[in-house]
């Protein structure tokens, strides 16, 4: 087996011996393993991603489609309360 020796800053240490205590596994060594075996395609992947223009940008018009549409208008109702309401 390859071996190699890595340095981690120390808020990078405190992560992996956090990590180490929450999985349980036996070393820092496994920690890093664990990560490279899970997550080292998706950094490959993600690494050079360009950034898109944000999703809450103004959206584009609606194109006119030439009608209008105009909505019914009610006819005026002539009912007027003249008594008071009873028997509520």
């Amino acid at each position: 087996m390859t071996q190699a020796r890595i340095v981690l800053r120390g808020a990078a240490l405190e992560k992996a011996e956090q990590l180490q205590e929450l999985t349980q596994l036996g070393s820092i060594s496994e920690v890093i393993n664990v990560l490279f075996s899970r997550y080292a395609k998706h950094l490959e992947q993600t690494w050079q991603v360009q950034a898109i223009s944000p999703t809450y940008a103004r959206a584009e018009p609606l194109p006119d489609i030439g009608q209008q549409v105009i909505a019914p208008t009610l006819p005026e109702s002539d009912f007027q309360f003249d008594e008071p309401l009873t028997g509520l």
